[in-house]
């Protein structure tokens, strides 16, 4: 039988807890420096294991028999409800299969109109000159746009609400998800504002929910393609799940997509060279008129400045899996039930795989 991986022995009881709750990325990083690809520690009484090679990521991603942990799913149940995000095996394959046809290609075509037009309209009153919040800004367009593309309702002024509920709720959930390492039926506590803004954010899509099935109207959004679709057996989401999955793609495509937009503003206003050569590739492929679905597979620098941002700042940044059998990663055994933790912030900054690996570096102007 392989040997267990080298690693670090951590607290009595909490192990390495405090450490992976006060600076994760740096305990991550110092786990690698010193270990290696695969490295161990502990989270309470529970062994982990740290793997930081892409092939073994991607075997981990392929292993159905490593789902994810149960702390981090019961997290994301606390706040969303039963969702893609939170659920695995039979009930996520089920949510899967009725959801697949609200991104068929149709369908992604209209939503990407819907981008152009509410992009155009939140940047029409902008200005040269006065400094802006671009986070703020980006949080705006994009919860106006996922809430066209959802509700096809026009909420741009709940952005601000919207962003300060998640702003309350996120904390509490990845902290109890990580004390679920040690306190394994522990619920995740909510203070009393963030239970307040969860219950908020749920009244608000069900009473949606509600009148849209009353309405029965198809208004070509996700809504109505999430209440309209049906199972081989002819079943259909609840309301329920309905509300998850909504609040799922809220999640998703709102404070996601307007972190990576803040971060790949912040990125260009540091490299002028790549912000000059984007400004060009633009009035090339697209000159002087509105920008269209159909240019963004021809703007090739802009997709890579996207997918240099997310390497650099991925916004969801570590993830884990709990492995149903023993297994063998980068020649170490790996025992059943052990917490296995990639790191993609980590990962994608080692120098063996990315070059000079924390600058903005687009393939388009690499030399």
């Amino acid at each position: 039988m392989p040997q267990s991986a080298p690693g670090a022995r951590g607290l009595p009881l909490v192990g390495h807890l405090p450490l992976m709750i006060l600076d994760p990325t740096k305990f991550l990083k110092g786990l690698t420096q010193r270990y290696g690809d695969v490295a161990s520690f502990r989270l309470g009484r529970r062994p982990a294991v740290l793997i930081n090679h892409p092939e073994l990521i991607n075997r981990l991603l392929r292993d159905r028999s490593c789902p994810r942990s149960d702390e981090s799913r019961r997290a994301l149940r606390s706040f969303l409800g039963d969702g893609l995000l939170s659920l695995e095996g039979p009930r996520h394959l089920r949510h899967r299969r009725l959801m697949a046809p609200a991104f068929h290609r149709q369908r992604i075509q209209h939503y990407g109109e819907v981008m152009c037009a509410e992009t155009y309209a939140e940047i029409a009153g902008w200005q040269a000159g006065p400094q802006r919040d671009l986070r703020e800004d980006m949080m705006r367009l994009t919860f106006a746009i996922v809430s066209k593309a959802l509700f096809s309702t026009d909420t741009r002024d709940e952005a601000r609400d919207v962003e300060h509920a998640l702003q309350s709720i996120l904390p509490w959930a990845l902290l109890g998800a990580a004390l679920g390492g040690v306190f394994p039926k522990l619920p995740v506590y909510y203070p009393r504002g963030s239970r307040a803004a969860i219950k908020r954010l749920h009244d608000v899509v069900l009473k949606i929910v509600a009148r849209r099935r009353e309405e029965g109207e198809d208004r070509g959004d996700l809504l109505s393609m999430l209440l309209e679709t049906r199972d081989e057996d002819g079943s259909a989401l609840s309301d329920e799940d309905v509300c998850a999955e909504a609040l799922t793609l809220l999640l998703a495509g709102h404070d996601t997509t307007a972190s990576t937009l803040t971060w790949a503003w912040h990125l260009l206003s540091q490299n002028p060279e790549v912000q000059d050569a984007a400004h060009e590739e633009v009035r090339r492929v697209v000159g002087e008129r509105a920008i269209t679905p159909e240019d963004v597979p021809k703007l090739e620098l802009i997709n890579q400045i996207l997918s240099e941002t997310l390497r650099l700042y991925p916004v969801v940044w570590m993830g884990d899996r709990v492995p149903d059998n023993d297994l063998e990663l980068g020649g170490y055994h790996v025992a059943k039930g052990s917490s296995v933790f990639f790191c993609m912030y980590v990962t994608q900054r080692d120098a063996r795989f990315f070059p000079d690996p924390r600058a903005l570096r687009p393939r388009p102007l690499q030399p």
